[in-house]
């Protein structure tokens, strides 16, 4: 059976692994960016892939990697991350000629689609919406049982989207993108702006630090989680009413609070969607959890190796 060689790139942290064609994760590592740029990335996959391919003795058919930004997987691209400063990387040229297999890429919220469709809660939905929400915020269109590129491969950025007028300026030139107010960065401050205490140390407390918090009663981190629902169901609203999916999929590492904030979110969405058109919809975060990124990068390279070549869908 062939297995795969996954690698999912975050905006603080990778996780690389070997993943069987049934789904299984053999093998995995991970470890947070000693600095974010082209170079250091290269030079840590590149680590971690050698040596869990030297402790496996495995022989992938190929490795797919997930993109935090703007990706074009026909020439094997990783666009731009407006968190980094990386542009224009030829990734999966670098990664192939050093690993000699082939490698493809996708954009990371397309990537988990992807993997909904093959491994998690999309396998019997033709029409259906995936939100990525981490670091940034991203996000995928599936209709018709394909996947939605757009006309520049950069269909479903939710994340700049704009959920607050005249809002926090973003690096993408806007202001009020719902990744600034929304992504776990803008969830810690959020946090911050309502009151919440720092962490330990004295710094602004992380998402997961409030989400705990939230679940100890602390009713301000409540209130972040219960805001953080609403901003999310202003966008997804309207997403729902243009496309008319038949599920939202919610995923990132912030997915892992929804119990905190997807109340909010289906109250959000129940007040502003056309329900007449719209009366299944059904809210739900990925059954991948943790590791949803881990199977977006194997559904890439599954993909890839199925019809040998960049156009996944």
């Amino acid at each position: 059976m062939d297995s795969y060689l996954a690698v999912d790139i975050g905006g603080s942290k990778y996780i690389v692994a070997l993943v069987s064609a049934a789904g299984e994760v053999l093998a995995q590592t991970r470890d947070r960016w000693r600095a974010l740029t082209a170079e250091c990335v290269l030079e840590q996959v590149l680590e971690a892939s050698r040596a869990l391919l030297k402790s496996t003795g495995a022989t992938p058919a190929a490795a797919g990697v997930t993109i935090p930004g703007l990706a074009d997987p026909e020439r094997g691209l990783w666009v731009e991350a407006s968190f980094s400063g990386i542009r224009d990387f030829p990734i999966c040229a670098a990664l192939s000629q050093a690993l000699s297999m082939p490698v493809y890429c996708e954009n990371d919220g397309q990537a988990y689609a992807l993997a909904e469709m093959r491994f998690g809660a999309c396998r019997d939905a033709r029409d259906f919406l995936f939100m990525n929400i981490s670091n940034g915020i991203g996000g995928a269109i599936v209709s018709g049982g394909r996947l939605v590129n757009g006309s520049r491969g950069s269909a479903g950025e939710f994340g700049h989207c704009v959920a607050v007028e005249g809002g926090r300026a973003c690096k993408c030139g806007l202001h009020g993108c719902l990744e600034m107010h929304a992504a776990g960065p803008g969830i810690a401050r959020n946090y911050a702006e309502m009151g919440g205490a720092p962490d330990e140390h004295g710094g602004p407390a992380d998402a997961s630090l409030i989400a705990e918090r939230a679940r100890s009663g602390d009713q301000i981190a409540r209130d972040t989680f219960a805001l953080e629902g609403e901003l999310l169901g202003r966008v997804a609203a309207t997403a729902v009413n243009l496309l008319n999916p038949r599920k939202l999929v919610i995923g990132g590492g912030v997915s892992l609070a929804f119990d905190l904030f997807g109340p909010s979110l289906t109250r959000a969405i129940g007040s502003h969607i056309y329900r007449a058109a719209n009366p299944d919809l059904e809210i739900l975060p990925t059954p991948l959890g943790y590791l949803a990124g881990l199977y977006g990068a194997a559904s890439i390279a599954a993909l890839g190796h199925e019809r040998k070549g960049n156009t996944l869908l």
